[in-house]
């Protein structure tokens, strides 16, 4: 029987598994959440400037994500030997392992909230469709090009992208980090040089008059490349040698750790991008994963636990906000959907629902499907 609040040990404990990235995980999708839900608490009302100052730009835990993405995926795929069938049964695991709880959750979305703020037409229908297959809504205001109808989609968008990127890389075999730059030298650079359109603000990029080369040619993708990058240093023993010595000095972690945070609260070149947040949070990560490399430290199980279920809490905090806030207006106290006790309330069943949503959705359903596609 499953523990709805303190999750058994044994879940926590996987197969080469890195903590700190789960600790990392679990600190970008507070970032995240708090981010979108601070707005609940009126100017003035308890916590107000402090949840301001610590997370206004919370924003930055997207880019924090990109760059874990791209070191995971070189991560779990270092012991293949490439080929037609890893590249299959590697997409496989990487669809599986998100798009049937995003599924679940735009439905869910659509079916039990939208319907309060909007009429149920053929162009949401349509709406939902694309976001469920990555297909951005628009051609216009990049990189979110209309985000997706469950707004927090734009990101899975780049996410599945990377995705297909790897399988591609992984069909050369062990040509593969031959491959993998050419494609992205091609798309990042090569296309938008010859429109003369080269940039590395994400915000700025032009319309090409393609959903897919406008989303390809997105320079938020670097971030990805950022954390493919630290997975080869990672997995290659001399350079793992190499970083882990100058990463394993205490002082210059913490250094590294100071001054992007020092960015992070002051805004200085903040937003999304490779040179902007993209760079420091690839920084922030490279210090910490090269740190804690070789060394036993126990972090917290809450925390780890916190990482393991980030993807649940993403697309779920959405459709609970606006679920609490139509609740209490459908009670006809609205005033209890605002505020600072509604902050807590939110982020707390948020939470909660989101450790059901893993053990059942993420967990069960996702062996269930690896089971009968035998991957």
């Amino acid at each position: 029987m499953i523990n709805i609040f303190f999750p058994p040990k044994e879940l926590i404990k996987t197969s080469e598994k890195i903590d700190i990235i789960q600790v990392l995980r679990g600190i970008a999708v507070i970032m995240v959440i708090v981010f979108h839900f601070k707005d609940v608490i009126k100017p003035g009302e308890f916590l107000k400037k402090e949840l301001d100052f610590l997370f206004d730009s919370g924003a930055a835990g997207v880019d924090l994500f990109f760059v874990i993405s791209g070191f995971i995926m070189v991560f779990v795929t270092k012991k293949s030997a490439g080929g037609i069938r890893s590249a299959r049964n590697f997409l496989i695991k990487r669809i599986l392992r998100i798009w049937p709880l995003y599924i679940i959750s735009t439905v869910a979305y659509a079916i039990i909230v939208a319907p309060v703020i909007e009429n149920i037409s053929l162009d949401i229908a349509t709406k939902i469709l694309k976001s469920i297959f990555f297909i951005p809504l628009s051609y216009l205001h990049p990189p979110y090009f209309g985000y997706a109808y469950l707004g927090v989609g734009w990101s899975l968008n780049y996410e599945m992208y990377f995705y297909v990127l790897i399988a591609i890389s992984l069909l050369s075999g062990k040509y593969r980090w031959f491959v993998f730059p050419v494609l992205i030298i091609s798309t990042l650079i090569i296309i938008p040089l010859a429109f003369g359109n080269l940039t590395f603000r994400p915000l700025e990029t032009p319309n090409y008059g393609s959903l897919c080369i406008n989303l390809i040619t997105n320079p938020i993708i670097w971030e990805f490349v950022y954390g493919a990058i630290i997975g080869l240093l990672y997995i290659t023993p001399a350079t793992a040698r190499i970083f882990h010595g100058i990463f394993q000095s205490r002082t210059v972690m913490i250094t590294v750790v100071v001054l992007v945070m020092w960015q992070y609260f002051s805004g200085f070149y903040g937003g999304h991008g490779p040179f902007y947040w993209g760079l420091s949070m690839a920084f922030l990560f490279m210090a910490l994963v090269f740190y804690n490399r070789g060394r036993s430290i126990k972090y917290p199980t809450w925390l780890v636990y916190l990482g393991d279920i980030s993807f649940s809490v993403y697309v779920w905090h959405v459709p609970m906000a606006v679920f609490i806030t139509h609740f209490f207006e459908a009670l006809s106290v609205p005033l209890l959907s605002t505020g600072t006790p509604a902050f807590f309330l939110t982020l707390c069943l948020t939470l909660i629902f989101s450790h059901v949503s893993y053990q059942l959705l993420e967990k069960k359903l996702h062996s269930f499907l690896a089971a009968k596609l035998k991957v």
